[in-house]
């Protein structure tokens, strides 16, 4: 199993240890409020991840730090994988660039 793979697991088992701990089954999407309390941040956190969303020319994310979300009527919600993508990403960069760090300190 790649480093991909075995991260994207650990990502969803860790959203999924987060909802046992909220009391919050396992659905297609979640509110605002649900996602603050899931990913342990506050509600203007929240806001600055969502309006961050964006995708460049080639339909990549142009920065890790941000969520994709969608209007269900009047109500902002986010995706379940998309919880775990956001957790799965953020954890790559954070990888990614302590291996940079730790090449450059050399």
């Amino acid at each position: 199993m790649d480093y991909s793979t075995k991260n994207a697991i650990q990502a969803g088992k860790t959203i999924e240890a987060a909802l046992a701990v909220l009391n919050l089954p396992v659905r297609g999407s979640y509110s605002p409020n649900e996602v603050c309390n899931i990913l342990g941040i506050v509600n203007r956190t929240f806001w600055r991840l969502t309006r961050q969303y964006e995708l460049d020319e080639k339909g990549n994310l142009r920065r890790p730090d941000c969520l994709k979300s969608f209007l269900l009527g009047k109500n902002r919600r986010v995706p379940y994988l998309e919880l775990v993508d956001f957790i799965r990403r953020n954890d790559e960069y954070l990888r990614n660039n302590e291996r940079k760090d730790d090449q450059a300190g050399q």
